[in-house]
């Protein structure tokens, strides 16, 4: 036989390695296919997912609570309250600060105020983590009582501390706030956003909640950009589709609400002068404009039915108008003009 040369004996392993990527590359389009379940001949475009720092609040929120927890820890409050220098009022302080009651106080309180500024870290399960570390010394405070009162029934257990070991604020604060990042980090992982030849899929898988939405171009109405301060240093921008039905809309009420007095109290009466009457209609006119509230409607920025603060969207923009301008009805009304012409 003709003995093959150094090529030829090189030949397959090329061919094998060349081939390699494509195999991997066509296992990844298959996977994806599966992920956003296309139906068959239908091409994803574009896939993204929302930037790293798309949830930079969720990131502030972890630090503001290490924070509270850092400054509950009692030998850091201690030494900057308690100190030789320190003035009456500051130990005075030192002593309401280092209460587990103060403490979750003050957390109850950041919840229910993040939870009421309705931006995109009040949602559920943000807020249950919240609720959870503030409550999380009450527990400790529960095992104590719950020993004590089981000591005294049965003295081999004893009371000289419960089953849980004594909270420490600056242990807890790194448990939580740490916990946070990571599940902020996997939150942004949940959502994965895909252009295809015929709609616009959005798939979200965050622990156990599951969501799907597949949006035909035909059904879209507008495409809008809107970027942040943040998006426009970091490069990122969110890309919200509006349809003919109200999706991509919200309804938000702006204004301030005040307290109102009792209504005897902005009530005019035959008994008062005519400056009271007018003192009093003065303050009926001034507490309307303060309580005065409005609703608007606006482009949601809910990341589950929009392209949520991400890169590269200048290119996913103009993919999308461009398929939406050609599955517009005026494009497709152009080309039937165009075909009948040309017959």
């Amino acid at each position: 036989g003709v003995p093959m040369t150094e090529e030829a004996t090189d030949a397959p392993a090329a061919a094998k390695e060349a081939s390699a990527p494509a195999v991997e590359e066509k296992a990844a389009d298959t996977s994806l296919e599966k992920k956003f379940r296309t139906i068959p001949g239908e091409e994803i475009l574009r896939h993204t997912r929302p930037s790293f720092m798309a949830f930079a609040g969720y990131y502030v929120l972890a630090m503001v609570m290490m924070g509270l927890h850092w400054l509950f820890f009692n030998d850091n409050l201690a030494g900057l309250l308690t100190s030789e220098d320190s003035s009456g009022f500051a130990k005075l302080l030192f002593t309401f600060l280092a209460n587990d009651v103060t403490f979750m106080g003050i957390m109850l309180a950041l919840t229910w105020f993040n939870r009421m500024l309705n931006i995109n870290t009040s949602n559920r399960w943000l807020t249950f983590w919240l609720l959870l570390a503030s409550i999380a010394p009450l527990l400790v405070v529960l095992d104590n009582w719950l020993t004590a009162i089981v000591g005294d029934s049965y003295p081999s257990i004893g009371t000289d501390g419960g089953l849980l070991p004594e909270y420490n604020h600056l242990i807890a604060g790194a448990f939580f706030s740490g916990m946070l990042v990571l599940l902020t980090a996997y939150y942004q992982r949940s959502f994965h956003y895909a252009v295809t030849s015929d709609a616009v899929i959005f798939d979200h898988r965050f622990l156990l909640v599951r969501g799907h939405r597949r949006i035909l171009f035909e059904k879209i109405s507008e495409v809008g950009v809107e970027r942040s301060m943040l998006g426009t240093m970091l490069g990122f921008a969110t890309i919200s589709l509006l349809t003919d039905s109200g999706i991509g809309l919200t309804q938000e009420t702006r204004g301030v609400a005040a307290v109102a007095p009792a209504p005897e109290a902005v009530q005019t009466n035959e008994d008062d002068t005519n400056a009271e009457k007018a003192g009093k209609s003065v303050v009926r006119r001034l507490l309307g404009l303060m309580t005065y509230q409005r609703t608007v409607t606006t482009a949601s920025p809910d990341p589950k039915i929009c392209f949520f603060n991400v890169r590269g969207w200048q290119d996913t923009e103009e993919l999308l108008n461009e398929l939406h301008m050609r599955h517009s009805q005026s494009s497709q009304l152009s080309e039937l003009k165009a075909a009948l012409t040309q017959d």
